[in-house]
């Protein structure tokens, strides 16, 4: 059987990884001012996105999500030949329009596929999936590459399945803002507190940055460290611990708002990488899709993993 992955543009992943797996993506509009220009995962696209747009704070810009009618074209016109079956995994149903989207429009395509493939001859049935990955950033990516691997290991549809109904209460992703300003002025417009008022106030006057936790359709900030550096810092010593513990999926995702390599010279990342080869887990890391920074600034960091949360402890 031919099984196909499809994600949201907003999951972080690398580009290797969505050209390696076919991986399809559902690209979203970003709206900044009078201009709409749609994103997919092109690192030459998210470069351009990063140096002509969000040098400013651009609070006017706005996302809009594949519709409907959108995915139900895309699949219509394509997956449901590529494949017999699709898993499409999305964010948090709480924080993003593409789940309820793509679960409408997974109606319209189970009823309408049947005489598409007969036309071009080919054979069997088709089905879809539409996880929700409770998560954000990072967290899906973690759940799309499990999905990659039990994929090329033979696995039929229903151990895919519920191998990520099992996964997904114990996804775990993690932002680091760098602009305060932006992630509050943003997240208040979604009626997301994680940044209060008093919080903001004394965040700019100290350097003081929350690192922000999404899990089971969460979020909500774990830990409030002084300095950028030093929040990354112990959000990698975390992961470190994490991995040391056991992870259930051996893949810890990171991915940058801006450019990648700039994560390499981060404090903490080398001793990340070198735990991630010692225990046999990939780090993957990329760059941060334009459609989040838009919602949380340049120059933030994602880190997601699958395991037991742990706690986030000094370093």
């Amino acid at each position: 059987m031919r099984i196909g992955i499809a994600i949201d543009v907003s999951t972080d992943v690398s580009h290797e990884f969505v050209v390696e797996n076919r991986i399809q993506v559902l690209p979203s509009t970003i709206h900044m001012g009078d201009s709409s220009v749609v994103y997919g995962r092109e690192p030459e696209r998210s470069r351009a996105f990063y140096e002509e747009h969000l040098d400013e704070r651009a609070l006017d810009a706005e996302t809009s999500a594949f519709s409907v009618r959108e995915i139900e074209e895309l699949f219509l016109r394509r997956l449901v030949l590529d494949y017999d079956y699709v898993f499409l995994i999305t964010l948090t149903a709480s924080r993003s329009q593409t789940y309820e989207n793509a679960h409408k429009a997974a109606f319209a395509i189970l009823q309408s596929y049947a005489p598409i493939r007969r036309e071009h001859r080919v054979e069997g049935p088709f089905g879809i999936r539409v996880v929700d990955s409770q998560s954000l950033f990072t967290g899906p990516g973690v759940l799309a590459w499990e999905a990659a691997r039990l994929v090329q290991q033979g696995h039929t549809p229903q151990d895919i399945r519920v191998q990520l109904d099992d996964l997904t209460p114990y996804l775990h992703s993690y932002v680091v803002p760098q602009d305060l300003y932006y992630l509050r002025t943003r997240a208040a417009r979604r009626g997301d507190q994680s940044v209060g008022f008093l919080a903001y106030v004394l965040g700019q006057t100290l350097d003081i940055k929350p690192i922000i936790q999404a899990v089971r359709g969460q979020t909500h900030a774990v830990a409030k460290v002084r300095h950028f550096d030093s929040a990354v810092e112990r959000l990698f010593h975390h992961a470190i611990g994490r991995i040391e513990a056991g992870l259930l999926v051996p893949l810890v995702n990171v991915s940058y708002g801006g450019n990648p390599s700039l994560v390499y010279d981060m404090p903490g990342y080398t001793a990340l990488q070198r735990t991630a080869e010692r225990y046999g887990v990939t780090l993957m890391l990329s760059t941060m899709a334009p459609a989040t920074a838009v919602n949380v600034g340049v120059g933030a960091l994602s880190l997601a993993y699958c395991g037991d949360a742990g706690e986030l402890t000094e370093l």
